[in-house]
């Protein structure tokens, strides 16, 4: 079995060069689930391999725009290289509302000109569903999903474990998680997690509550028994422009959890298969 995860886009809202905003993907014998859609994301799919419209399902995990500003260009690409499927749309409380605006309405006039020239509508629109509870909501031939909530912003905000026989991938968007997310991420093998800041820096922001601190991270990963943590959402790098921030933030999590912790970068591969 194939099963890789891939980090697309390790930034956050800024417009670092080196980073690319949120966005991941796991292949699944070449099922290709995405993980948020951030600037870039297309780009850096394309960097790997894979074209937009080999993109199975989508899962968002909220609706702030660095996590999902690059979801248009994903559809119509998708949609003009003639995707085989409908494209999935998974997300929090919100998500039909955003699609319904961001697809059709503004882009109206570029829709007609490729329908009057013989473009056939089929598979432009995507089919959306809203996770509005914490529970498994997906099962799959080879896989199952299931949802947590984070806290973020007053916002609604998710988490997503994926279940691939005897793996287990968590991928959360940003936010400080609940009491239940120790056992959401159980054994997980792979944690894919935001880490803005320091908490120094965290406690400096007005936004900074909204966001896990690395000292939070590895105690979950610690008491969960998670093999592997993946950290991403880099704001402080975006902010102070210091490359090593995520090294430090890094072995600020070791210091206090005995697995592997990984610094995200755009384009990392990791083969879980």
């Amino acid at each position: 079995m194939k099963l890789q995860f891939v980090m697309l886009g390790s930034g956050a809202v800024r417009d670092n060069p080196r980073r690319g905003s949120p966005s991941q993907i796991l292949n699944i014998d070449n099922q290709i689930l995405m993980f948020d859609c951030g600037r870039s994301a297309s780009t850096n799919l394309a960097q790997i391999g894979i074209g937009c419209e080999s993109v199975d399902r989508l899962f968002l995990t909220h609706l702030h725009f660095d996590h999902i500003v690059d979801v248009p260009y994903l559809v119509f690409v998708g949609w003009i290289k003639e995707r085989k499927n409908r494209l999935q749309i998974y997300g929090p409380n919100g998500t039909k509302d955003f699609v319904t605006k961001i697809i059709r309405p503004p882009f109206q006039q570029d829709i007609e000109s490729r329908l009057a020239h013989g473009k056939d509508a089929t598979f432009l629109d995507p089919e959306v569903y809203e996770v509005l509870q914490a529970n498994q909501f997906l099962l799959a031939d080879r896989y199952q999903i299931s949802s947590a909530f984070m806290n973020h912003a007053g916002i609604p905000t998710l988490a997503y474990r994926i279940d691939v026989e005897d793996k287990r991938i968590v991928i959360t968007g940003d936010g400080v998680p609940d009491e239940q997310f120790l056992e959401f991420c159980q054994g997980a093998d792979l944690l894919s997690i935001e880490c803005s800041g320091t908490s120094e820096f965290l406690s400096q922001q007005a936004w900074g509550s909204w966001h896990i601190e690395p000292a939070s991270i590895a105690q979950i990963a610690s008491k969960a028994g998670v093999k592997t943590v993946i950290i991403k959402h880099l704001v402080m790098e975006d902010i102070t422009g210091d490359r090593e921030i995520g090294n430090y933030m890094a072995k600020q999590i070791q210091s206090h959890y005995d697995g592997e912790v990984i610094v995200g970068e755009d384009g990392l591969a990791i083969d879980l298969g």
